[in-house]
């Protein structure tokens, strides 16, 4: 590579924007993907998190589009409205010189006004989430006809909510066959290709190289007792100074619980629920992004797909349900080629987790104690904590 981002076949204006972004060298998954997708092949491909999968689908599917033609062209599916704005902006950031249609067409935002935006201009290239976009289809406000490709994003979140991807299949099947579907995910199931052979019958299977988890990662324990978790989490936030730290909790109940202990302790910290508002999610990721907070408390549906820079650490409050949950969380952090630690609490009655994390991604969880003030491998002598 000679500091830029050349692949055979992408369109120089891309690689000028990528440049601009300062984006000089394909990742391994871009590297596999985008010369097949340029082709025109339709690609299930597993990377895992922070390997640069929105560039490996977004600039083949950007390649794509003939801006003298005006109707949809490219449409990108998301699982959640947090995931479709990062797309929408990555979008617009690449396209910058070379202006197309862009519409956002999230569930949760306001249908009227989408529908103003679609009377008064026809999108190119529409990111959204699949009920929303099922609902402007159904509507007739939004044409499938001249659709070339159809992505995808987290399609493993997409197939675990049904309602998702009922309404992802339903449009998969009006777009027909003729198009190209390019899938992204850390992981899918095995027989994912079967899953969708009925409406994309001729697909190819990649993975990036590596495991499951980015290998600069380092995964910690720290054995607590319930009722000392928040306060431990307290202590770990300040023994490694985290300015930028997601706290992860299972049960939608602890969350506002957690979030207003930590601020009590005076630790500047948002959550982020599911149950939030739009506006409400946006004012906490903004905060964080800008480092006016520096915790985020969340749980793993709300922050699935979420895309932050140089995030350093993840706290497990409670461990979590499944090493797919592991993984996804884990991949809030590290992305890039960045370090990152995942710091996990553990309960006696959770060891048995420990082993099955161990055992399904292929990781050490070293202990950690905190003593001192300080994170450290040495075990502090009894009396002192």
């Amino acid at each position: 590579m000679r500091g830029t981002f050349e692949i055979d076949g992408l369109p120089s204006m891309y690689q000028e924007a990528l440049s601009k972004m300062g984006v000089s060298e394909p990742t391994d998954i871009q590297a596999k993907m985008i010369p097949e997708a340029l082709q025109g092949q339709s690609i299930i491909a597993r990377s895992q998190t922070g390997t640069g999968k929105t560039l490996a689908f977004l600039l083949p599917a950007l390649a794509k589009i003939n801006s003298k033609e005006k109707g949809l062209q490219v449409l990108i599916l998301a699982p959640t409205q947090e995931l479709a704005m990062q797309i929408v902006e990555v979008a617009r950031e690449l396209t910058k010189e070379a202006p197309i249609e862009i519409g956002s067409f999230i569930g949760g935002a306001n249908v009227k006004r989408q529908l103003e935006r679609l009377k008064k201009k026809k999108p190119q290239l529409a990111v959204g989430t699949p009920g929303r976009v099922l609902e402007l289809v159904d509507m007739k406000k939004l044409k499938l006809h001249e659709l070339k490709v159809v992505a995808v994003d987290e399609a493993d979140r997409m197939l675990g909510e049904k309602s998702s991807w009922d309404a992802f299949t339903e449009i998969a099947k009006r777009a027909g066959r003729d198009r190209q579907f390019l899938f992204v995910s850390a992981t899918l199931p095995d027989d994912f290709a079967d899953m969708i052979a009925s409406f994309a019958p001729f697909t190819v299977e990649m993975e990036a190289e590596g495991g499951l988890l980015v290998d600069h990662i380092e995964h910690l324990l720290i054995r607590v007792e319930a009722r000392e978790r928040v306060d431990m989490a307290r202590k770990l936030i300040h023994a490694e100074k985290i300015e930028k730290g997601i706290v992860f909790v299972n049960q939608l109940e602890k969350l506002a619980e957690t979030t207003e202990k930590l601020v009590y302790r005076k630790i500047k910290a948002a959550s982020l629920s599911s149950d939030s508002t739009k506006q409400e999610r946006e004012k906490a990721l903004n905060q964080f992004r800008k480092g006016d907070i520096h915790i985020l408390v969340a749980t793993d549906i709300a922050a699935r797909g979420l895309d932050v820079d140089d995030v350093t650490h993840i706290i497990q409050l409670d461990p979590p349900a499944s090493p797919d949950s592991y993984l996804h969380r884990a991949g809030r952090t590290g992305r890039m080629g960045k370090e990152g630690k995942v710091v996990t609490f553990i309960e006696r009655k959770d060891e048995y987790k420990v082993e099955k994390y161990k055992r399904e991604l292929g990781i050490e969880l070293d202990e950690r104690f905190i003593a001192g003030g300080v994170l450290t491998s040495e075990k502090p002598k009894t009396g002192k904590r």
